[in-house]
């Protein structure tokens, strides 16, 4: 009876041990896999991989709920993200899904448009696990202006990114000049007529979103312009100066020796998410847009606002992240297509 009974301990004390190592060779594999891989965020990394085609730009604008967040993909190999979405699980999600999807793994140059939540809310999480080679950011003195932005310039230093001043005449552009990208807004932050000045010395919900930042991309003539949250007065500026360069004469926007034609403009992002102080009827009757996108999210009744969708519906029928998914628009010498998650 004793030895039975031994035996019978024995074999607890076994399935015990057995328990015990597959719950720590568990445990190693999830703590290696860690390093590599954020577990919380384990899904977006289970997915498809289409990476781009050398020759062709690919301009994603990520559904990240109600913010933006959009990645170019150039047509050199180089890639641009612009925006994080607010930061939201969800939307980190699906921002870095679609960075995986595309296999990048390094953010040649990142861009944060404004200090706002829905802007730059994503960026800290996304930089853990990218590398990023430059980043572009808003001059703001003071970076506890918001927590998001707070966190987002923390995380920049702790990984030792270089960084620089989005201001207008400033950008990027390949070798040959066959793209380029350039920040329409704000003006230089040294001069004291500056949209940051405004932001800096009186930092109100209207100066933040003047300080929004503006950029002109084109390539294979193609031209999109990404307007982050800039208001009508905003918007009302930039086509007084382009009509006043055009009246003299004079190219508009000059960077290493493009200039921005803003009617030749082919996609506009809808300003502040084509809530009603972001729309201005002379700028979309000057840019005259083939194609508009919406990026917002469900549950928010004053957006997109009437008068929004009138000034757009003008000239095409815009796209919305809330409906569309992630709306991706490829371009190549013939021209662009566009294609949608849902």
């Amino acid at each position: 009876m004793k030895s039975k009974r031994r035996r019978k301990l024995s074999g607890k004390v076994i399935a015990a041990i057995c328990t015990a190592a597959v719950a720590a060779v568990l445990l190693a594999a999830i703590l290696i896999t860690n390093i590599f891989i954020p577990i919380k965020y384990f899904t977006a990394y289970c997915v498809k991989r289409n990476p781009n085609s050398k020759g062709v730009m690919r301009v994603g604008f990520i559904d990240v709920g109600f913010g933006d967040s959009t990645l170019v993909e150039l047509p050199d190999g180089k890639t641009v993200l612009i925006d994080g979405g607010d930061g939201a699980y969800g939307n980190n999600l699906n921002l870095l899904a679609y960075l995986n999807a595309a296999g990048v793994d390094t953010i040649d140059y990142l861009i944060c448009t404004s200090v706002k939540k829905e802007h730059c809310g994503g960026l800290a999480d996304i930089i853990k696990y990218k590398e990023v080679g430059f980043a572009y950011i808003p001059y703001c003195l003071n970076t506890r202006i918001t927590a998001e932005y707070h966190a987002f310039i923390s995380q920049l230093n702790k990984r030792n990114i270089s960084y620089g001043y989005a201001c207008a005449g400033e950008g990027i552009i390949d070798g040959k000049g066959s793209y380029f990208l350039t920040f329409l807004s704000p003006t230089d932050y040294q001069n004291p007529q500056s949209q940051y000045y405004a932001m800096n010395s009186d930092p109100t919900a209207a100066n933040i979103d003047g300080a929004s930042v503006v950029c002109w991309l084109e390539y294979a003539g193609v031209c999109f312009a990404l307007t982050s949250d800039i208001r009508a007065d905003g918007l009302k500026r930039i086509v007084g100066e382009y009509r006043a360069c055009a009246a003299l004469g004079q190219p508009y926007s000059m960077f290493r020796g493009k200039s921005v034609n803003l009617e030749n403009c082919t996609v506009v992002t809808a300003p502040c998410h084509a809530g009603a102080n972001g729309t201005y009827a002379p700028w979309y009757d000057l840019t005259k847009p083939e194609q508009a996108v919406i990026s917002v999210g469900k549950n928010y009744s004053d957006y997109p606002s009437l008068k929004a969708l009138s000034d757009i519906c003008n000239y095409c029928q815009p796209l919305y992240t809330m409906y569309d998914g992630n709306i991706t628009i490829s371009v190549n010498g013939d021209g662009y297509a566009v294609t949608k998650s849902k």
